[in-house]
């Protein structure tokens, strides 16, 4: 018996040494937020196109992992002598999952939703400036503009410009369906969504075959599913404890996105049209001190408006307002506010929400106002907040790169409206040297810190928190996605 089983067990082994490990090519990741919807062009929640993004949906272009302007659903591109009119060479071979042709008509459709009337798309005012969009050719399509504009092939690179189909596009908000390397499997409430790969993919075929989008609900759940290794990587990890940063299994890897936070000021709704009682709550704020609600292991960077610190045009207006409660008293009194009055603090169902909510209510009221807070869900967030807008302050993050452009729009839910600064940006979209352009911007940076339309806190520190074997995620781009297709299991 014994030599029996000695012989069964050689034979179990040989026979594993002759079968060739399997690859694995699946993965889960953890996300925070839950979108509202999955349709990025109906929906300002960037959770939308973090899921969605290069991996379902595709645009004529896209930010690539090195953050670069790239063509994707175009081959090339012309533009006239006098910037008015764009040419682009569209792809041939491409299918939406459902089999149905890409092509010049259904380019135009997806551009002609955009900036129609009633579009409901949350960047359609980065489009204004088209004037008329035409199928040329099969394989031709061409957009004329109005005036220049400077950002028009990096607007369509965004995930609020994807293509889709004219058939299918009314049920992209739950069940998308696109040209990508991802096709949309299930869509879970409260749980997940799984994507799976697209076998008829015009491009490259990926490596992983399903991935699935875990939502995060509570920082205890999350921190038990690393644990137990039921997830391989969380996207947008800020605060995360010691244990797991020693981990050895798991890695933390830079996320570079453009996260600007954000105490949004409504600018209609007294007392907060009045400067004075903005720049007090600019001096009011302890930036440094809410900072540190991410940790010891994150060190945010402060800004003084709405702009980026990698972009080279930022201008550093940190120290426009310096924390001063005295100052903020003092101009506070100079606008008539006496003590007590009492103002609504709307926070959103995040960790920033609840935590930062505290430390800004506590600084509101050392300045002298009564704080009623009030935490509500996503949706209500966008739609009383951003919709509506129904509230008087609000934190928030602004993770859109480069939109310091919504400064120009009429009715965007600061209620910020100053025909200078429209003056600065339409000189940025028109200006045709680097030179000009950079100009321009730190013009439009300063504007916006002289007014004090916001308190303009931090940008966030992110990092995406990942298990060592899993390679080729896009580290340097600036679009909130986590975009699949270079992704493999080493």
């Amino acid at each position: 018996m014994m030599k029996l089983f000695k012989l069964l067990i050689l034979s179990i082994a040989a026979l594993m040494i002759s079968i060739p490990a399997l690859a694995k090519d699946t993965v889960r990741l953890g996300i925070h937020l839950e979108p509202p919807l999955l349709d990025p062009t109906l929906t300002p929640a960037a959770s939308a196109g973090e899921i969605t993004y290069g991996n379902v949906l595709e645009g004529l272009f896209i930010i690539n992992g090195n953050g670069e302007l790239q063509p994707r659903l175009t081959s090339q591109w012309e533009v006239s002598d006098d910037g008015l009119t764009y040419r682009f060479s569209l792809r041939r071979a491409v299918r939406f999952h459902d089999n149905n042709p890409f092509n010049a008509s259904v380019a135009k459709y997806s551009i002609d939703r955009i900036i129609a009337p009633d579009s409901k798309n949350p960047q359609r005012m980065l489009f204004e400036s088209i004037a008329s969009v035409e199928a040329e050719s099969h394989h031709i399509l061409v957009i004329r503009l109005e005036k220049p504009d400077a950002f028009l092939p990096y607007n369509l690179a965004l995930p609020a410009a994807v293509m889709v189909h004219p058939d299918t596009s009314s049920q992209n908000a739950t069940h998308p369906i696109g040209t990508g390397p991802f096709r949309f499997v299930e869509w879970t409430p409260e749980r997940s969504v799984i994507l799976e790969q697209n076998d008829r993919y015009w491009g490259s075929k990926p490596a992983i075959r399903q991935a699935e989008f875990l939502f995060m609900q509570t920082s205890v759940g999350t921190e038990s599913l690393l644990a137990e290794g039921l997830i391989d990587g969380l996207l947008g990890v800020t605060r995360v404890t010691n244990r797991f940063i020693i981990h050895p299994e798991y890695r933390m890897i830079p996320r570079n996105l453009e996260s600007k936070m954000l105490l949004a000021i409504n600018n209609a709704r007294p007392p907060f049209n009045d400067i004075r009682v903005r720049r007090a709550l600019a001096h009011g704020i302890n930036r440094e001190e809410l900072s540190t609600l991410y940790g010891s292991q994150f060190h945010p960077e402060l800004i003084g408006s709405h702009f980026s610190p990698r972009h080279p045009a930022y201008v550093d207006l940190a120290d426009r307002y310096p924390f001063d409660l005295d100052m903020a008293r003092a101009l506070l009194k100079e606008a008539g506010i006496d003590d007590g009055l009492e103002v609504r603090l709307t926070l959103p169902p995040t960790d920033y929400g609840r935590y930062g909510g505290l430390l800004i209510a506590d600084n509101l009221e050392a300045m002298g106002f009564r704080v009623e807070l009030e935490q509500i869900d996503w949706r209500q967030w966008m739609d009383r907040v951003f919709n509506q807008h129904d509230y008087a302050l609000t934190l928030i993050l602004h993770v859109e790169p480069m939109d310091i452009n919504i400064y120009a729009r009429d009715e965007y839910y600061f209620n910020y409206d100053n025909d200078h600064f429209k003056e600065i940006w339409s000189n940025v979209l028109e200006a045709r040297t680097e030179e000009v352009f950079h100009h321009y911007l730190g013009e439009a940076q300063r504007q916006l810190a002289d007014d004090a339309v916001n308190v303009f806190l931090f940008m966030r520190p992110e990092r995406n928190f990942m298990h060592r074997k899993l390679q080729g995620i896009w580290e340097n781009s600036f679009i909130p996605s986590f975009v699949l297709e270079d992704l493999y299991w080493n």
